[in-house]
């Protein structure tokens, strides 16, 4: 081996240790022997990059191009300074033919499918995370990548089983957005999720502790349940704060604990004898349906919840595909054919921060009465036509009355969102009628003669207690 790339050598080992100014000094060396040593060129390109010099790293690094149009880390180089600009398009050029010269190297299709994933192009991106794995299987980045894509898009059970691979490696890949957790919720695979190797980042540990609170709820087991709050409030209220969703963990939180003490308070309501169970399946509002025995229309019956985490009736009713829709299709596909199955979604539709409201402010010319109207319709057919498929027997419940303080909306908008629970609600009642579609009305359990909400019945500003639900379960 030459004299200079042995120096080559020795000034990547110092580049590695952080010791630029050395590596620097190493590569002039080089070049006052061999001024066209190109890769002495492209390291100090890579150097005058980390040094913040992005116009003398480009110039450093097209000149060792110049010099050898077949050395890989010329390119890979060239894509770490155009992303650094922000200049997408060209590194993803520059590392295409980085990854062209050396089309073995696992870590250059990753990159390419970072990048274009960044370009929002995400068939792509995929393609590219898929050769990542071909050429090394346990490349954990792939791993991640390729299971954010087909997450996105619905394809749970094989995001499931990457997400999987990549946390039990040896150095464990970040997941804070906890899509393996909402992954194998979804799916039922409850022990898997409690064989989870232990999270390193607390943000994570917060949310996977709280995804298992709620299956240990939904399942019944309060013991655990309550063990598994307990440790997600110590979480919370121990500096835990930059973890996506947070809101949502905390809510979760104090609905389960409310629960909690209610079911403890009420032990009548809940273990009677009944040979008919009733599957709820829908959003967060299903969690105080769990357990409750109830004498419905065609004797004891018992509520068994199947949360579908996060989803609206608008992710169900959409054309494309996403995660919420592959969350209730894999719900669904373990309800078994004669199911009696309680449909309680649209809640979320109607809240002061999302749902149509949100689309409301975007497009504050829309009609809010005709989406509502839309929105309504295309559920019921959605959910009538999954129960036909499915051999379900259907049953809908209504959204409740908000608890939101409403004095406190500005006036332009507390008629629109008034106005779409009411009107949510009259559809839904409609739709069901000439259905023939029995409705738990949970709105009229909740809603006072003049419109005010029964705040005995609530939780917090949207969850209800079982009180309301058992009422309106009475009324049918």
């Amino acid at each position: 081996m030459a004299i200079a790339d042995h120096l080559v050598m020795a000034a990547m080992s110092h580049l590695r240790a952080g010791q630029r100014q050395d590596a620097a000094r190493v590569c002039r060396d080089i070049l006052r022997v061999e001024p066209d040593h190109a890769r002495a060129h492209c390291l100090l390109g890579i150097i005058a990059f980390q040094d913040g010099d992005l116009d003398g790293a480009l110039s450093l690094l097209e000149r060792a191009g110049t010099l050898n149009d077949n050395l890989p880390d010329v390119p890979r180089a060239q894509a770490e300074v155009y992303l650094g600009i922000g200049e997408l398009d060209k590194a993803l050029e520059a590392q295409r033919r980085a990854t062209a010269m050396n089309p073995r190297e696992p870590m250059g299709h990753l990159q390419e499918a970072i990048l274009l994933q960044r370009l929002d192009r995400p068939r792509e991106a995929e393609v590219a995370a898929e050769w990542a794995l071909k050429l090394k299987p346990d490349t954990v980045g792939a791993q991640q990548l390729l299971a954010t894509l087909l997450y996105r898009r619905g394809e749970i059970a094989r995001a499931a089983d990457l997400l999987l691979s990549a946390r039990r490696a040896h150095k464990p890949a970040a997941d804070p957005n906890h899509h393996l957790a909402l992954v194998l919720f979804a799916l039922g695979r409850y022990a898997e999720m409690a064989g989870l190797p232990a999270a390193g980042a607390s943000n994570q540990h917060l949310g996977e502790t709280v995804v298992a609170a709620l299956a240990a709820w939904t399942a019944g087991d309060d013991e655990a349940c309550r063990n598994l709050l307990q440790q997600a409030r110590s979480l919370a209220t121990g500096g835990v704060t930059e973890v996506p969703n947070r809101s949502v963990f905390l809510t979760h939180i104090a609905v389960l604990e409310g629960l909690l003490a209610w079911r403890q308070a009420n032990p009548q309501a809940y273990g009677g004898q009944a040979d008919k169970a009733v599957h709820v399946i829908g959003d967060s509002h299903v969690l105080s349906y769990a357990g409750l025995t109830v004498a419905g229309p065609d004797g004891p019956q018992r509520m068994e919840s199947h949360l579908v985490f996060g989803c609206k009736a608008w992710h169900l009713v959409r054309e494309e595909p996403s995660p919420y829709r592959a969350f209730f299709e894999a719900t669904a596909a373990r309800l078994q054919a004669g199911s009696t199955v309680l449909a309680v979604f649209g809640e979320r539709d109607c809240r002061y921060k999302e749902g149509l409201m949100r689309v409301l402010r975007k497009e504050p010319l829309a009609d809010w009465h005709v989406m509502t109207d839309a929105l309504v319709a295309r559920y019921v057919t959605f959910m009538a036509e999954t129960a036909q498929t499915r051999g379900w027997t259907l049953w809908l419940a209504s959204p409740p009355m908000t608890n939101v303080n409403t004095g406190l909306i500005p006036e332009d908008e507390r008629g629109p969102f008034l106005g779409i629970i009411a009107r949510f609600n009259e559809r839904l009642r409609e739709e069901a009628a000439a259905r023939g579609l029995r409705l738990v009305d949970v709105h009229a359990a909740t809603r006072e003669s003049g419109g005010a909400p029964v705040r005995r019945h609530f939780i917090d500003t949207n969850h209800v207690r079982p009180t309301a639900l058992l009422e309106a379960l009475a009324a049918i």
